[in-house]
């Protein structure tokens, strides 16, 4: 039975994919070095040290650079750039009011860094309607270990298997199927329907599906 939603927050509930890529490559400037044409493909879903690390080796980047103050940096010309995208979707509050008017309860669980979570929610206008709110700070392992989805489950007071995890990634739907979790799949640019098929149900729009549909699931 679902009694609990759990969303991933980039491209699931914020279209964040074009202002990452132009922060990073933003900062790279500084070191001489031009990433705009970067394949980002082959960084997602890594934690932020890791897809630093394998910039710094493909563009041979001899610097250090520290992870917290590159976040930060980063996160400023996000929210630079995202400005006229980050406010209250209607489709999303409605989807999850939907969910609420049922009483299944709202949990975000994502890879960023709270504090950068935090400021992106509450411009979203989602940060209200949450029941917990899980960053990577709160967790050891990154997906497609299912630890972050198990924290949000466990917080909700909710057992594994009466949720569905909302992903845009491959390895998001992989974490939520190792946790015994359902899984929707949110189509983007960077993934496609065919290779989001592996979740229960593949949408690419909120206005699409509706809490019935993931009812239908269980």
């Amino acid at each position: 039975m679902l009694k609990a939603i759990i969303f991933d927050m980039d491209w699931v509930l914020a279209d964040s994919t074009e202002s990452i890529r132009k922060s990073f490559a933003k900062i790279f400037e500084k070191y001489w070095v031009d990433i705009s044409q970067w394949d980002k493909r082959k960084y997602l879903w890594r934690a932020l040290k890791d897809q630093l690390d394998m910039l710094k080796e493909e563009y041979h980047v001899q610097r250090d650079i520290p992870v917290k103050e590159f976040s930060d940096e980063a996160f400023q010309y996000e929210l630079e750039f995202m400005k006229d995208k980050l406010h209250p979707d209607p489709e999303i509050q409605n989807f999850i009011q939907e969910a609420k008017e049922k009483w299944i309860k709202i949990a975000v669980a994502t890879s960023s860094s709270r504090r950068r979570a935090k400021i992106m929610l509450d411009l979203l206008g989602v940060s209200p309607l949450l029941d917990a709110f899980i960053t990577c700070e709160d967790v050891e392992k990154s997906k497609p270990d299912p630890a972050i989805f198990l924290k949000a489950a466990e917080t909700l007071g909710i057992q594994p298997q009466d949720c569905i995890v909302v992903e845009d990634a491959v390895n998001g739907i992989q974490a939520a199927q190792a946790g015994g979790m359902k899984s929707a799949g949110k189509i983007w640019p960077e993934q496609t329907r065919e290779e989001l098929s592996i979740a229960d149900i593949v949408f690419s729009d909120f206005s699409e599906i509706s809490i019935s549909d993931l009812e239908n699931i269980f």
